[in-house]
């Protein structure tokens, strides 16, 4: 039996940020494949280790990418935003490759969580999505709120980190389904 779900969220814009850029770059459509957003610089199976996993790794360890994508949900966003002091925070502009509606508190998910996409496509979340002075400076290239303000505004907001358990096709208008961690 399957297990219902708890939310279920739209996908409001889809984006890729690829190397050759410096801002992301909204997609009609989001291609999925075991690496992640195809055309986007995180997309691959593995990563170099960083300061986030100082304590299992030397820096640039190659390890599982478990960051192969970044979602962000528009009502944290706008939480952000009036945090920051600003008008709004739009879809893409921290580099989020997916931004969701309805489903709140997204950045709170369980790590484990999956997001059950309507073209059958599948992500499994991998927790909290940092806040950092790189996404600090997109908002302030955008709306000149200081950079070194985004870490403390977006805080528990910032959305979270997934990776691919089935690839698929992801765009604007898509329903998502997400569904909390099974019992191991």
């Amino acid at each position: 039996m399957k297990a219902s779900p708890i939310a279920v969220g739209l996908v409001v814009a889809t984006h890729v940020w690829p190397a050759t850029s410096d801002v992301p770059i909204a997609v009609p459509v989001l291609d999925l494949d075991w690496g992640g957003a195809v055309g986007d610089r995180h997309h691959g199976v593995t990563m170099s280790s960083d300061t986030r996993q100082k304590e299992v790794f030397d820096r640039g360890t190659e390890i599982r990418n478990h960051r192969q994508l970044s979602i962000v949900d528009v009502d944290e966003l706008a939480e952000v935003a009036a945090a920051l002091g600003i008008e709004e925070i739009a879809p893409g502009t921290i580099a989020d490759n997916i931004c969701t509606s309805g489903i709140p508190h997204l950045t709170e998910l369980e790590p484990m969580s999956r997001l059950v996409f309507a073209s059958g496509a599948v992500l499994m979340t991998g927790g909290r999505n940092a806040p950092c002075t790189i996404a600090g400076r997109m908002v302030q290239a955008r709306y000149g709120s200081p950079a070194e303000k985004f870490p403390k505004a977006a805080f528990n907001r910032r959305g979270i980190t997934a990776w691919v358990e089935r690839p698929g096709a992801i765009g604007a208008g898509d329903a998502v389904d997400v569904v909390p961690p099974t019992g191991m």
